[in-house]
């Protein structure tokens, strides 16, 4: 009998990086990935989107998949291999949730994120990003472009940076695909894949519209870039810098109008005489607040007409196709016109929203109501912190966590339901701390204040008693200070 005790050795963790993408069509800058991350993991677990979380259109889940099992097959497969967890949800494909799941699964097993530099960007639009990255690591490749993102990690605890990855996009892959650009293809696509590819993206369903840009501002940019990362055909852009607009044999199915509002009624008048505009062309235009009606002399001209405006900030082209995936629409125009901006807005991976006629003013003042004026109640905040002696900057970084959480709540509950915090509590004596600390620091804040207390009040259904209370108490405060 062995007089040695008995040890029981356990098995290391193993450390694997999940890395999610569309792989739509796998690159050969995947594969470069897969191999940089090999020298840092065990294993490397490829999981493909099931349902994109912006709305982006991609082939079918099972030829990404097959593509993929291709584009793998040189590598050690005990290390190396394709997961399919996100098609056993219905829904979009959220991160944090696949983490969670898989987690849950494989105890055994230490994961990690895999991301480009360019995700970062938009890392506001995640769903927990700051849950997620609480929780497990994340491998940020370098994207061209994107070099500040990734410097900005440097000596972060939840991320360790690899290199810059090839100026390589699977939506320029596609492109060059479909329109027959085989060169192009064959350098980033490994040949299996490419045999693939050419099934699924050389006869892609219906021929996309042509669209003709008239403006070049910066609405004008974002969506000329978005629509170009989106294989629609832009067969031109005119501003009035540019001289006489073109005229016959240009033409394009759709005109798109990206100027000024006081400068649509001329712009359709201009458009109209050039002979671009006939019976067969649909214009556009993307102002928020105006319907078709300003683009009557198209109409009169034979043109179907209407709008497209997107509910979404825009500001810098290379991350406005990023932006408008998911983002909704507001559309309205004749049947003919609607149809072209819904296949417009499908192409980039939008969602269509119709409003009805002469909708648009009310449709554009919800939305300045809950976005622009967020910016507006931001500062207002930072106005309060900065007469403490906290920075403008260091005030955004405190107060932005809290308003992303806040719309967290409120894209899961009714806004009576999100709304946390002393109104909610009918805390009338931190509401008189406010009020109080608003006139020593910040004066002209006190009416918005007022006017926003006694909206929520009303939002949360105060009977007769507690809104009386709540009314007299902001009548005091403000009279008081306009005397």
């Amino acid at each position: 009998m062995s007089l040695t005790p008995e040890v029981e050795v356990r098995q290391p963790r193993r450390r694997v990086a999940l890395y999610g993408g569309a792989f739509d069509p796998p690159h050969w800058a995947h594969l470069f990935t897969v191999t940089w991350l090999l020298g840092q993991v065990d294993e490397v677990w490829l999981v493909p989107t099931a349902v994109h979380a912006f709305g982006k259109r991609m082939a079918p889940f099972e030829a990404r998949v097959q593509m993929l099992e291709v584009a793998i097959a040189g590598f050690d497969r005990r290390r190396v291999s394709v997961h399919t967890v996100e098609v056993e949800r219905e829904g979009p494909s959220l991160t944090y949730d696949t983490l969670e799941l898989l987690s849950s699964r494989h105890a055994d097993r230490d994961f990690a994120w895999v991301v480009g530099a360019d995700n970062l960007t938009e890392a506001s639009r995640w769903y927990r990003f700051d849950d997620l990255v609480a929780r497990w690591p994340l491998y940020v490749l370098g994207r061209p472009g994107h070099e500040a993102a990734l410097a900005r990690l440097e000596g972060s605890r939840w991320a360790t940076t690899g290199p810059t990855l090839p100026d390589v996009s699977s939506t320029t892959l596609r492109a060059a695909l479909s329109s027959s650009d085989e060169a192009e293809a064959a350098r980033w696509l490994p040949s299996g894949v490419l045999s693939l590819a050419r099934t699924h993206y050389t006869s892609a369903g219906e021929t996309l519209p042509s669209v003709f840009l008239v403006g070049r501002g910066r609405a004008a940019s974002c969506l000329a870039a978005a629509l170009r990362e989106a294989s629609v055909p832009v067969v031109g852009q005119w501003s009035r810098r540019d001289g006489d607009l073109p005229r016959p044999p240009l033409s394009a199915d759709v005109i798109l109008i990206a100027v000024p509002d006081g400068a649509l009624r001329e712009t359709s008048a201009r458009l109209a005489e050039t002979g671009l505009v006939t019976a067969q062309t649909v214009v556009l235009h993307l102002a928020a607040r105006l319907g078709r009606e300003v683009l009557s002399a198209c109409a009169a001209s034979g043109a179907s007409t209407g709008s497209m405006h997107p509910l979404q900030s825009l500001s810098d082209p290379q991350t406005a196709a990023a932006a408008l995936r998911g983002a909704a629409f507001a559309t309205e125009g004749d049947p003919k016109a609607l149809d072209m901006a819904a296949r417009l807005v499908a192409a980039l991976g939008g969602r269509a929203v119709n409003i009805p006629d002469g909708g648009k003013a009310s449709y554009h003042a919800s939305a300045v109501y809950a976005g622009n004026f967020t910016t507006t109640l931001l500062h207002g905040g930072c106005t309060l912190l900065q007469a403490l002696g906290f920075s403008e900057e260091d005030a955004r970084a405190l107060l932005l966590p809290l308003m992303r959480g806040t719309l967290e709540q409120a894209s899961r509950w009714p806004p009576a339901q999100a709304m946390t915090g002393p109104f909610a509590r009918f805390d009338l004596e931190a509401v008189a701390a406010h009020l109080l600390a608003l006139k020593q620091h910040a004066p002209s804040l006190l009416p918005v204040y007022a006017a926003l207390a006694r909206a929520s009040g009303q939002l949360l259904g105060y009977d007769e008693t507690r809104q009386q209370r709540l009314d007299e108490l902001l009548a005091e405060a403000t009279a008081s200070e306009e005397k």
